[in-house]
């Protein structure tokens, strides 16, 4: 079993945010729908000023739409930090091996998981992360500043290998 790829880093407060900024503000679909709604606000606008018939509910509803979305990231945020302190008292350290026979993920709280690429559902790159989703939602997380063995790239291009097309950045 030769390490092909091996990835360390601390579950700290900005990867947190880091992950749920992407899940809550920057994936396709809710893209798609903030623009939606941000042109229907701007027609209502448009609307009322000129007379026009427009829809109150559409005034309520962007800001109700936003401030769910702030809502759900900062709490979300907040409770894995807090969970963090509760169970282990500091920061999480994490190293994960990858293989040509899957991935392990050892967290310094003695938690050791292993998956199979064939469970990987997608995989998208952030700023500063590439993350792999699995089929039970579980998310693996490689900073791509800190591969102790291999890079960035090469880590990419292996996954493609396995069947895994990285989308984004």
């Amino acid at each position: 079993m030769e390490i092909r790829f091996k990835n360390s880093y601390t579950r700290n407060k900005e990867l947190i945010k880091e992950i749920y900024r992407f899940y809550y503000f920057q994936r396709k679909w809710i893209v798609v729908c903030d623009i939606v709604f941000a042109i229907a606000f701007l027609v209502n606008i448009v609307s009322a000023t000129l007379g026009q018939a427009y829809n109150v509910g559409v005034f309520f509803s962007l800001p109700l739409f936003i401030a769910l979305q702030l809502f759900a990231y900062y709490r979300q945020v907040n409770t894995m930090i807090k969970r963090d302190n509760e169970v282990h008292g500091k920061e999480i350290e994490v190293e994960t091996l990858v293989t040509d026979e899957g991935i392990q993920y050892s967290a310094s709280t003695g938690t050791v998981n292993r998956i199979t690429y064939d469970k990987i559902r997608n995989a998208v790159q952030t700023k500063h992360l590439i993350l792999l989703r699995s089929q039970a939602n579980l998310i693996y997380i490689f900073r791509k500043d800190t591969f102790d063995v291999g890079t960035k790239e090469e880590f990419i291009s292996f996954l493609s290998t396995k069947g895994i097309v990285v989308k984004g950045k």
